[in-house]
């Protein structure tokens, strides 16, 4: 048998040599893929470091110790590479949390995961579900949950200022492994806001870790005293029985968070009569701002800007001029007097001093009513929220939120909550009735748009692009000279 030639033999062996290499090359690359997929070691070199999370999310997977899966659903070409890069290094930090991608038109029974209190249409093509199979707890993200909108007074518009997804996704498994979530309960029957209604309030709430449960006193359902009652803007009155109830509900303890709204209904003596018992009293009318006291009203004067006062409500808020609220169609309160020695009542937010109450006439048409100043329109300053804490003769105390306006926890264009600090009022009048802190991560947004650079001085700029083409004038002379008799 001959030989093969020395260079057929040279050439193979080169081409082994560089088999072997690319296949240890692609085995290497493969290693430290999943290396750095399991161990989370891929940079972050965004300019908002959108990716990476910080130390308290660090500290939430170091303790976790319940299973928590996120079933990442997108549909075909839109995936969230940023929210994809997160999962993945919130996953190579717990062994305990997991996740995977999924496609809901191919797995269309993703949508029965969510839990009894969650609806299916929840589940959309593109978001994500947040699972813990010991509590039975779901949570689900979209969108809209990974953004910070802040409203633009020159465009009109909204733009998007921050991405959220690290303090969401840390929100939501803080919700789906907590051993025991605080209670909030909300009276229905007396055409209070339905829940279409009272969507953004409810959903503020369930996203700061409440849960929520109806009450309907005329079936039986009797409110838990240790967790507080919603009453949001009824408009029908309570029968006797149903106020002898919360009568009961309050002696042994129970606290009230109100809603009254300029346009429900005067005529409620058994809600009015409890209103009392707080020393509450709402006036008939819409409040409106004087149009000589600019500082009172945010676009035109029927639109508050109330003065903030320090109180168990909002002490950390004033402290920390955490004040701006608007309030749109707002009901005064009358401004407290004397109260007997078991009531202390604290005014949270006030009117302007020259603010006045238009009582409207039901047969007026829309055309017909206007907020212009009436000669017999009362006027001075009134309050806006109050907090009351009641004690009784055996040591018992049951205390009351109330304050002039819904809108300004259930405004569905997010104007309310993205300008004013409505809902930072909201969750910390709700820790005040609980007595439990709301799950509210502190975890800056990351930047949504990259910062423009700005040269205060155009000398650096200007004098770089002038030495750019000078230093290329300078080489090609060098270099081209010593040739030029070539």
């Amino acid at each position: 048998m001959k030989k093969l030639p020395l260079i057929l033999r040279r050439r193979t062996a080169h081409a082994l040599l560089c088999a072997l290499a690319a296949l240890l090359c692609a085995m290497l690359i493969l290693v430290v893929d999943t290396l750095e997929e399991r161990k989370g070691l891929r940079l972050d070199l965004s300019y908002n470091a959108i990716t990476s999370y910080s130390e308290t999310t660090e500290e939430i997977l170091r303790e976790l110790d319940t299973p928590v899966h996120v079933y990442a659903l997108f549909s075909a070409g839109s995936e969230d590479q940023q929210l994809i890069e997160l999962l993945s290094r919130y996953q190579a930090a717990s062994k305990n949390f997991t996740w995977s991608q999924e496609n809901l038109t191919r797995n269309p029974l993703l949508a029965q995961i969510v839990s009894s209190e969650l609806s299916d249409s929840a589940v959309s093509s593109d978001c994500m579900v947040i699972r813990c199979e010991k509590t039975g707890r779901t949570r689900i993200l979209s969108g809209n949950d990974y953004v910070q909108y802040s409203y633009n007074a020159q465009t009109g518009a909204y733009d998007a200022v921050g991405w959220t997804y690290e303090k969401s996704l840390s929100e939501a498994i803080l919700y789906v492994t907590s051993d025991e979530l605080p209670l909030l309960q909300i009276l229905t029957g007396h055409d209070e806001l339905d829940e279409d209604e009272a969507a953004v309030l409810e959903d503020k709430l369930t996203s700061a870790n409440y849960r929520l449960q109806r009450i309907h006193l005329a079936l039986g359902d009797i409110p838990d005293p240790t967790c507080p009652l919603l009453i949001l803007s009824p408009r029908m009155d309570l029968t006797e029985a149903e106020l002898q109830t919360l009568y009961d509900f309050a002696r042994l303890g129970g606290n009230f968070f109100i809603t009254v709204d300029f346009d429900d209904p005067d005529e409620l003596p058994n809600f009015y009569s409890l209103y009392r018992e707080y020393g509450i009293e709402p006036l008939p009318g819409i409040l409106v701002a004087d149009e000589n006291d600019p500082a009172s009203y945010y676009y035109n004067n029927s639109q508050l800007l109330p003065e903030m006062l320090p109180g168990d409500v909002t002490d950390y808020l004033y402290a920390n001029d955490f004040t701006q609220i608007i309030m749109v169609g707002a009901r005064a309160f009358a401004m407290p007097g004397e109260t007997d020695n078991s009531l202390l009542l604290t005014v949270n937010l006030q009117s302007g001093k020259t603010a006045y109450i238009r009582n409207f006439d039901e047969t007026l048409s829309n055309e017909q009513i206007s907020v212009a100043r009436q000669e017999d329109d009362l006027s001075g300053q009134f309050a806006l929220a109050l907090t009351a804490d009641r004690a009784f003769s055996d040591g018992t105390r049951s205390r009351a939120f109330v304050i002039g306006s819904s809108a300004i926890f259930t405004d569905s264009t997010g104007f309310m909550y993205g300008n004013t600090y409505a809902g930072e009022l909201l969750l910390y009048a709700m820790q005040h009735l609980s007595g439990k802190e709301t799950i509210d991560l502190s975890i800056l947004p990351r930047e949504a748009v990259r910062p423009q650079l700005d040269y205060t001085d155009a000398a650096v700029p200007s004098l770089l692009l002038t030495i750019a083409p000078l230093i290329v004038l300078v080489a090609a002379v060098a270099i081209l000279r010593p040739r030029r008799h070539l």
